[in-house]
């Protein structure tokens, strides 16, 4: 099994789930195979596609005395698979060659409080870098929603041991609310990966208006 830990920004230990526990790390395909359909914040602070066949777990605002706060999040896990008598088999399990492959990659979003950071390399390091269990592989520019951003892709080293990898975008954006754009998967799926998260990136959209319907909403995913 490998674990993808979901790094917590420091004195702020509950703003991010602390432990993910996946299923078995398996190959995966350049086509994913997901479907994806809009994800409306309840606050109206951000919307985007996330694969439609995930679990939602939305994370409510946790200010912070000290360092930024989160103001809105989300988490969006592929369900646990059902078990299901093995054709042919004797006893029951999961009909693996019936049903393919588990989806193991868990997606994040989050809008943080910014005006804390000077710059985008303030904020890498405080939500990411900083750790020394983070070996950053990549670290490119790019843009979210129009903002100047990161690009960092990483992986968790553990004594020596790679658990698993990480994928993050996040932005200054206004310079008053930030954003976070997070992906974990099994390691070194990056190249597999790298479609369906610049995808989801390309999504993200800031201000939207309250009280939407938050997910799924068919149709919309682009």
């Amino acid at each position: 099994r490998w674990r993808a830990t979901i790094l917590p920004m420091r004195r702020v230990p509950t703003l991010l789930v602390s432990l993910i526990t996946l299923l078995p790390c398996a190959a995966c395909a350049h086509d994913s195979g997901r479907e994806f359909a809009r994800y409306y914040d309840e606050q109206g602070l951000f919307a985007l596609n996330l694969p439609a066949a995930n679990d939602i777990t939305v994370t409510p605002p946790q200010p912070a005395e000290n360092g930024p706060g989160l103001l809105t999040g989300v988490v969006s896990s592929p369900p646990a698979p059902s078990p299901s008598p093995a054709s042919g088999g004797f006893g029951g399990g999961i009909d693996v060659a019936a049903q393919g492959e588990p989806d193991q990659t868990v997606y994040q979003a989050f809008a943080v409080t910014a005006d804390g950071f000077d710059d985008l390399d303030q904020m890498a390091l405080y939500l990411l870098t900083g750790d020394p269990i983070v070996d950053v592989t990549i670290d490119d520019p790019t843009r979210v929603d129009g903002d100047p951003g990161r690009l960092i892709v990483a992986d968790i080293d553990r004594g020596g041991q790679i658990t698993s990898s990480v994928a993050a975008a996040m932005t200054l954006g206004d310079g008053a609310t930030g954003y976070l754009i997070v992906a974990f998967f099994p390691p070194g799926g990056w190249d597999d990966e790298r479609d369906d998260f610049e995808r989801i990136v390309r999504s993200f959209r800031t201000d939207v208006p309250p009280g939407l319907e938050t997910f799924p909403v068919g149709g919309q995913a682009s």
